[in-house]
């Protein structure tokens, strides 16, 4: 495995390509799926000008869930979402943040009554511990007989 380093404005590119590879080779972005290709690609893509030598948190990953309405073409659903979140710092020391979201969308009725969750890597003392966290959660296991209805990939400076 090889660390690539891609300019922040292309990391959504690199992700869209390994999404398109993963459905390429027959395989579904399903949670197993999702977590796998998280962790492949925080490991395998770095982005240029982000230093986590001074401070992990500037290149992390969460995991998150839950059933929203956001009031758009989606309507309440379910979310099970990893997200990758940037911190760069500009020429004044000021920071701006960047998130890169897939989630994985589901009818909402089974998950209704669960809650929401949420874990940052950065809480764990390795990647794979945050995962273990992430299969044993309630979301999770409800997943796991149901196929997602669609997933989105979101881009955005927050």
């Amino acid at each position: 495995m090889m660390t690539k380093t891609t300019p922040l404005e292309n990391i959504e590119k690199e992700y869209k390509q390994a999404i398109q590879n993963l459905l390429d080779a027959g395989s579904a972005l399903d949670p197993n799926n999702l977590i796998k290709l998280s962790s492949a690609l925080y490991s395998e893509i770095k982005a240029k000008k982000i230093s986590t030598h001074e401070n992990a948190h500037n290149d992390m990953l969460l995991f998150q869930y839950g059933v929203y309405d956001w009031g758009n073409e989606l309507g309440k659903h379910f979310t099970f979402d990893i997200t990758r979140q940037f911190i760069d710092y500009d020429e004044e020391d000021d920071q701006e943040m960047f998130q890169l979201s897939i989630s994985l969308i589901y009818q909402p009725t089974i998950f209704e009554q669960l809650g929401s969750y949420s874990s940052w890597s950065s809480s764990f003392k390795s990647i794979d511990e945050w995962i273990e966290n992430i299969k044993v959660t309630k979301g999770y296991q409800l997943t796991q007989s149901l196929p997602p209805n669609t997933y989105t990939l979101i881009f955005t400076q927050v």
